[in-house]
């Protein structure tokens, strides 16, 4: 087993030649750490301070975080793990041989300059976001390599290399402008292939960038320089041979280019893998050229014969793309092909194009394609040189064969990293707020970003007067007198190449709330098919799909939004919505009858002609709908309430209430129900004010307001007594009894569940009737009188019975946890986990996991008590996997009892 580590770029760990897996984030600052370090070790405080870029959180909670990363990162790794536990740290013991920057610096010490240099693959651990190793190790790493380089340079030097050099020297001193001695290695190089001329306009350059950066005249290297270019000196070894033009094509990398660690590692998946084309898509903006340019300059030194690069403009303003055919004539001239032996007929052109490749290893960057027929033509033959292709097109064509690398827009870290970056630490610094506003409102992409840090740079702008400029406008605000980075401008390029189905499509979406769209919400938006349009519309990365759902970033939602303002009729966009609202709120009425099937039901308008309305075949489709339109709820609600679709309102959230109080969202429901409040009230409905009221009431008693649940229950009631609903009105006297009860009040809550009896028997309704009995369990259970609460809930049982047979109903299962814990009061114990155990059943099937979690921790409670440590500690673990999951405090309280069980250590 051979094991290889790698700094001096991207971290790596190879096994045998095979990369691991890294996880990124914090187990890569921690390895990275580590091996700077190698075979010393690290303390604790260091790694912590590391982690957390100086902000770790409370020491408890550091510790026990950074051993769940030692332990990820070791199994991760595997065997080539080489973290070491150290008296108060950690270690990555390694040999020599295994971490490249022990073999830089060796061969540094041996005089190895090519060798030494020859280990750099990048910016070092280009793919490890830390800014303190950044900080505080990369640029004296940095400084390490280019004193190294310079050595080498020196040597290729004095064998009499000299054409060879120059277009590396040329790159590395615009990357370096400051650093005389490449400059005085570049002034030789040319004297010595014989451009004495381009020599000394290398020294003027010089000499102009050191006085106008730091105010003062070259160095004596630079000095030397001159006099052998202007006495003619040329050494009498004669330059080695150049065997073909070598093209140094490539655009200069970004400065501030940040983020998009997975994409790279995918890219380098690519060369490990064999496949030798790469295609990076997004929409406009998005950083794709950035990003190819980014990773060809870190994967240049794979291919000596040169890079190679063409903007082939397929989404170019002027409307018209390059033809490849010039593209690889362009490219053969590069090569070094004299034009007079180039052929003069397409096809064997292409072939001689190919054929030539085929021999080399060239890097070849095609950006801005249109379509794979543009591309095709260019792509290099024989397996030696590879090709890296940005296009707003998906190029399905080629995805059978190469890999395909669909670009999003950056988190709001990378983003303002890569703002900050712009405009400098001090402007972050002094208008905090405003700069995180800046990047919120930039959405992640990357144009958008370059745009507002360069108005911030420019014209000096407060930060504040950008945010108010974006926030009214942000289309207008990112508009600039240049067509090539006005993000309008560039949207509407591609919105050009659409076809009208898809075009429509694109326009309709702009009515859309957001985050993101099904197939069957875009079906009900067009009124008609929209898998066709969908797709297109994916092709050309005007949206992004993930798992069956489409998304517009945020400034693309706004550009179709423009377009639907602008061209469409009043009259459409209102039928567009109402299609729309229709879909979510028949779809929600549909989930609802599938996850709560006892619920009281609401009277409810046919949805309009094309609108699409979900079917559910179980409580486990419903709720997994539900779940994945999480995010569309609340923005849509509010946008039926703006656009005056206050039915929608009141009756979606209806709809949807059962699902934020399985899942623990009583603020977000609270939101919610208040707006389905304000909505029936506009309308007069008083049938949806009496349904949003009370559950308002649901979200407020989990937050223990229970001054403000009381007055609304109470308004209940008085509408569901104008109304004559003897049915709500027994509800809300269940409710009433609910709010008391949760207050301790359970001789108080008697007096309205035997009001809410009597009106249950007068409605005849027999779900509230096995409701109401339920209710009653429950609090002669709290009372004390056990014997009373087990037949009433033996009785709510047999009901339940009837209604539902299979009993999956939240209200059923939560009469079963009620039985089990009056059995237990009573001292029957099987019949107690029999109950207990059913409940835990339904409600796996259920949406309500948190109250699984409840059952089990009293039927392990139960288990503790009567001595059975090992079930009870099953019990508990399971509680507290689904506490954990869902993010409740409880988990605390789930591991001090899991302690109560705990088995004593063995002996060793």
């Amino acid at each position: 087993m051979r094991v290889e580590y790698r700094v001096l770029g991207p971290l790596e760990v190879l096994l045998d030649g095979v990369p691991v897996n890294v996880p990124a984030g914090r187990c890569r600052v921690l390895l990275a750490t580590l091996l700077l370090r190698a075979n010393e070790p690290v303390s604790t405080g260091e790694i912590v301070e590391r982690l957390w870029d100086g902000t770790p959180p409370s020491a408890d909670r550091a510790g026990k975080t950074l051993h769940m990363i030692v332990t990820r990162l070791r199994r991760a790794l595997g065997e080539a793990s080489c973290v070491h536990t150290r008296p108060g740290g950690y270690a990555a013991v390694v040999e020599p041989g295994q971490l490249d920057l022990l073999r830089f610096r060796a061969h540094v010490a041996a005089g190895e300059h090519t060798e030494a240099t020859a280990l750099w693959r990048g910016p070092v651990l280009a793919n490890v976001s830390s800014e303190s190793l950044h900080r505080d190790f990369v640029p004296a790493l940095t400084e390490e390599r280019l004193d190294a380089l310079e050595r080498r340079i020196d040597t290729d030097l004095a064998r009499g290399v000299a054409a060879e050099l120059v277009p590396e020297l040329r790159a590395l001193t615009t990357q370096h402008p400051l650093r005389e001695v490449f400059w005085a290695q570049l002034m030789l190089a040319l004297h010595r292939s014989g451009q004495q001329a381009d020599a000394l306009a290398a020294h003027q350059e010089v000499v102009a960038v050191l006085a106008d950066q730091l105010g003062v005249p070259p160095g004596s290297r630079v000095r030397e320089a001159q006099q052998q270019v202007l006495a003619g000196d040329v050494p009498a070894t004669p330059p080695l041979p150049q065997p073909h033009h070598v093209p140094r094509q490539l655009p200069t990398a970004l400065p501030h280019f940040v983020g998009r660690e997975p994409e790279l590692d995918r890219l380098d998946a690519v060369l490990a893998s064999g496949r030798l084309v790469a295609v990076i898509s997004g929409s406009g903006g998005i950083g794709k050229t950035s990003l190819a340019v980014q990773w060809s300059h870190r994967v240049a030194n794979r291919f000596p014969d040169g890079q190679l690069y063409s903007d082939l403009r397929g989404f170019d303003p002027t409307g018209a793309p390059v033809n490849p055919i010039s593209t690889a004539r362009d490219f053969m001239l590069a090569l070094g092909v004299p034009a007079d032996e180039i052929p003069v007929g397409t096809e064997d052109m292409l072939s001689s194009y190919r054929s030539l490749l085929s021999r080399r290893r060239v890097l070849v960057l095609l950006d801005n394609v249109r379509d794979v027929a543009q591309v095709r033509p260019l792509l290099p033959g024989g397996s030696h040189s590879l090709a890296v292709i940005t296009s707003r097109n998906r190029l399905r064509g080629l995805a059978a064969q190469h890999r395909v690398f669909p670009l999003d827009v950056l988190d709001p870290d990378e983003s303002m990293v890569l703002f900050g970056g712009r405009v400098g630490a001090e402007r972050i610094a002094a208008e905090p707020q405003a700069a995180t506003r800046l990047v919120e409102l930039c959405a992640g992409l990357p144009l958008a970003l370059a745009v507002v840090a360069a108005r911030a740079t420019l014209d000096q702008h407060p930060l504040g007067m950008l945010v108010e400029e974006l926030e009214h406008a942000a289309l207008d605000a990112l508009d600039t007198d240049d067509p090539l980075t006005s993000v309008r401008a560039v949207f509407s390029w591609t919105f050009s190449c659409l076809s009208p189905a898809a075009a429509r499509l694109f326009v309709l979406l702009g009515l859309h709330p957001g985050p993101d769209v099904t197939e069957p919400a875009a079906t009900s938006l067009l009124a008609a098919p929209s898998a066709e349009a969908l797709d297109e519309l994916v092709r050309y990365s005007l949206i992004a799909c993930q798992r069956d759902r489409y998304r517009l970033h945020d400034l693309m939602r706004s550009y179709a939004a423009e377009e639907a303002a602008q061209r469409l009729s009043s009259a459409e966009r209102t039928a567009a919505q109402q299609r729309f609202f229709d879909h979510l709120m028949h779809s929600a009425l549909a989930a609802t009858a599938k996850s709560d099937p006892l619920r009281q039901p609401i009277t409810t308008p046919d949805p309009a002609p094309g609108a699409v309305v979900l079917t559910f075949e179980a409580s486990t489709d419903a709720d997994r709908w539900y779940a994945e339109e999480r995010a569309v709820f609340g923005p849509a609600v509010a946008a039926a309430g703006e656009a005056g679709f206050d039915g929608h309102v009141w009756r979606t959230v209806w709809a949807i209430r059962h699902f934020l109080l399985a899942t623990g969202r009583w603020r977000e429901g609270e939101r919610l129900q208040r707006l389905a409040v304000a909505a029936a009230q506009r309308a007069g409905d008083l049938e949806g004010e009496c349904r949003a009221r009370r559950g308002l009431v649901s979200c407020l008693v989990p937050e223990r307001e229970f001054d403000e649940a009381e007055h609304q229950l109470r308004a209940a009631v008085a509408l569901d007594e104008r109304l004559g609903d003897l049915i709500g009105l027994s509800n809300d006297l269940r409710g009433l009894a609910y709010l008391l009860g949760r207050q301790g009040r359970y001789a108080d809550a008697l007096d309205p569940l035997l009001r809410a009896s009597d009106v249950a028997l007068r409605s005849g309704d027999r779900i509230e009737l096995a409701s109401v009995s339920a209710s009653l369990a429950f609090v002669h259970h709290e009372l004390g009188d056990h014997l009373e609460a087990a037949r009433r809930a033996e009785q709510a049982r047999d009901m339940y019975l009837d209604l539902v047979p299979d009993e999956r109903d939240t209200v059923v299962a939560s009469n079963r946890d009620t039985l089990g814990s009056i059995y237990r009061a009573l001292g029957r114990y099987e019949e107690a986990e029999a109950n207990y155990l059913r409940s835990v059943e339904l409600q796996a099937t259920l949406s309500y996991r948190h109250y699984q979690a409840d059952t089990l921790v009293r039927l392990a409670d139960m288990k503790r008590e009567l001595g059975a440590a090992d079930a009870a500690r099953g019990y508990y673990l399971s509680a507290l996997a689904v506490y954990d999951d869902l993010g409740f405090a409880k988990a605390d309280d789930v591991r001090e009892l899991l302690s109560l069980v705990e088995r004593p250590v063995p002996p060793q």
